[in-house]
């Protein structure tokens, strides 16, 4: 039963209360009933205002209390969602570079893939591998190593669109899909920028990587990744060992009999 009925029935229990005994006076003893009835009256006046008087606070209380409970409920659904975030983070991302790992990129890729075909979209994949990075890593150590994967993860991010997946493959090697896309060299060139900018600064140890990047024209079909990494691969081990960073291209098509060209 809620406040307001319950409150309603207390007024009226008062009223018969306080009035039934003065309504009865006056009718057996009319020359002292009015007087009578008058102080039942001014009694039960009073009372009524101590009673509405506590009736109030009671209110208030009740609302403070429930406000302060939705209040309670609001802060622990927060923090229940902070926390599902951050173990999702835990499950898809690499510790070292904050990047997506391995799985989580991969899925990514399917994804892209199914999404960019229902749009008749082109998707480009870059596999990106870091120029003597086991020298950098024996000289550093693996602090320094660390430091320098994570440097080229928050490259890649800045060159990268949101929409776009930026992944840790393993080791140096790295992964993005760049959807809705068919040109990867601006990309490409915002990265080069990125990591030259990083290598003019005082005591920064350069970093050069290689690129392999496959234009996928035809996503409505699907992608077949072992076909999407041998290409990429066979582009990146083009240009890896030259000095400077350096990109490759090469086309993934649909047609069975010529699947890549350079």
């Amino acid at each position: 039963m809620s406040e307001e009925p319950k409150a309603i029935g207390k007024i009226a229990i008062l009223l018969v209360v306080g009035l039934g005994p003065a309504l009865a006076a006056i009718l057996v003893w009319p020359s002292r009933g009015i007087a009578i009835a008058a102080a039942g009256s001014a009694a039960m006046a009073i009372g009524f205002v101590i009673w509405t008087q506590r009736l109030v606070a009671e209110q208030n209380h009740l609302r403070l209390r429930d406000t302060a409970l939705r209040n309670d409920v609001s802060a622990l659904e927060e923090k229940v969602q902070i926390q599902s975030r951050e173990l999702r983070d835990i499950r898809t991302s690499d510790e070292v570079t904050g990047a997506l790992n391995r799985g989580a990129f991969l899925r990514h890729l399917d994804e892209m893939v199914q999404r960019d075909g229902r749009l008749g979209k082109p998707l480009v994949f870059l596999l990106i591998d870091i120029e003597g990075f086991r020298a950098i890593n024996t000289e550093k150590g693996r602090l320094g190593g660390d430091a320098i994967l994570k440097q080229l993860g928050s490259a890649l991010c800045g060159a990268t669109r949101g929409t776009d997946a930026v992944g840790r493959l393993g080791g140096d090697e790295f992964g993005v899909v760049l959807g809705e896309c068919e040109d990867p060299r601006p990309a490409v060139n915002r990265l080069f920028v990125a990591l030259q900018a990083a290598n003019s600064r005082e005591g920064a140890t350069p970093i050069h990587v290689a690129v392999g990047a496959v234009t996928v024209e035809d996503t409505s079909h699907g992608v077949d990744q072992a076909d999407l990494f041998r290409l990429a691969e066979g582009a990146l081990a083009s240009v890896r060992g030259h000095a400077g960073s350096l990109c490759a291209r090469r086309t993934l098509r649909s047609d069975k009999a010529d699947r890549a060209t350079a």
